[in-house]
């Protein structure tokens, strides 16, 4: 089966996402190479991060060993809880010793960080011949600008690694300027293209910014049109001949954080959220405050995305099929905040790789 786009989806590492990724079925787990990124925690210590590091590495092992490689970066975790000498990604170097992934460095990252990635793979502790470099778009808007720096580190690199993935990361970008970010990045891949040799090139970017507020609101539905998909699409139109792949934050924003509110208050603030994506947008149903409507509102909004046109039906994924029971009444568990992700990120990586219309 020819993956869609080559699509690539981006995760926070944590159990629900790999829980959705191990749903998938078998034949897209042989082509897919999720990225995964480690949550930030306000007031995280040093041994959080390493305590979160082992839990996923388990993880990891037990549930994401039919994909041919993964994605793994510190990038949201703090550089101010790193130990003097040992910058964060050593953590998941010694985590991952035994497990192929792609280790990813940049041109904004602590100073020792990319040396950090060179050195273990010299010494045997990273098994991936891929690299994958990182891109902000203050970093892609002009190639010319940072050309010294990138085939800097390029010929640091090559000598430990074969081959290079680029990613260009719009973050969130529902409020950016698309066509700018879009002819920045074809602009960048062109010279990129004639400066260097590059595996692949990665767009990705989200529609969900850190508060879901923002885009939808409780009691309520929402369409939000997907800007990452348009910048994607206007930059491959403008790439000349040079292949682009689609990524995306599934349906996670890139900018969430791990809470730290008090469990006692969650069900006060907390009302349900479901995202369905559908051709160019992210339908979003919301209910209200979990401690006054319960837990029912999610199995009440199953019932209201069977029911639309767009709803692909309970063949068509383990995500879809979940959707439906919990809209026929089986199930005997509540559905919660946290085990809703785990079908809805299926159903979307189903569909994104599959049938996202061309």
């Amino acid at each position: 089966m020819a993956l869609n786009y080559n699509y690539t989806p981006f995760f926070k590492f944590k159990g629900n996402e790999v829980a959705g990724l191990s749903m998938l079925n078998s034949r897209l787990k042989e082509e897919l190479t999720p990225f995964f990124d480690f949550a930030r925690k306000d007031g995280m210590s040093r041994l959080d991060f390493e305590k979160s590091v082992a839990v996923c590495a388990k993880k990891a092992k037990k549930y994401l060993k039919e994909f041919s490689y993964i994605f793994i970066d510190s990038f949201d975790i703090p550089d101010s809880i790193a130990y003097a000498t040992t910058p964060n990604c050593r953590v998941i170097i010694e985590e991952f010793f035994d497990f192929e992934y792609v280790p990813v460095i940049g041109l904004d990252r602590a100073a020792n960080h990319n040396k950090a990635i060179f050195d273990a793979k010299a010494k045997g502790e990273i098994i991936s011949d891929k690299v994958a470099i990182r891109f902000q778009p203050e970093e892609f808007s002009s190639f010319n600008l940072i050309e010294s720096e990138l085939l800097d580190l390029i010929r640091k690199g090559t000598i430990f690694f074969s081959d290079w993935i680029f990613i260009f990361d719009c973050r969130v970008c529902l409020q950016s300027n698309r066509l700018k970010l879009a002819s920045e990045i074809a602009n960048f891949t062109l010279s990129a293209d004639k400066a260097f040799e590059v595996g692949k090139y990665i767009v990705v970017g989200s529609s969900i910014p850190a508060s879901i507020t923002d885009i939808a609101k409780p009691s309520d539905e929402s369409l939000v049109p997907r800007a990452e998909l348009e910048i994607f699409h206007t930059a491959q139109s403008m790439a000349e001949g040079i292949v682009l792949s689609l990524g995306d934050y599934t349906i996670v924003s890139p900018l969430y954080s791990d809470l730290t509110i008090a469990p006692e208050l969650l069900l006060s603030v907390t009302a349900p959220k479901v995202f369905y994506t559908y051709e160019h947008q992210h339908y979003i149903a919301r209910g209200g405050r979990i401690k006054t409507g319960g837990y029912g509102q999610y199995d009440s909004i199953c019932v209201e995305i069977s029911q639309k046109s767009f709803y692909r039906k309970s063949h068509y994924s383990w995500g879809d099929n979940f959707i439906q029971e919990r809209a026929d009444g089986k199930g005997s568990n509540n559905v919660t905040p946290s085990t809703i992700l785990k079908p809805t990120i299926c159903a979307h990586i189903e569909y994104m790789s599959r049938d996202y219309p061309k």
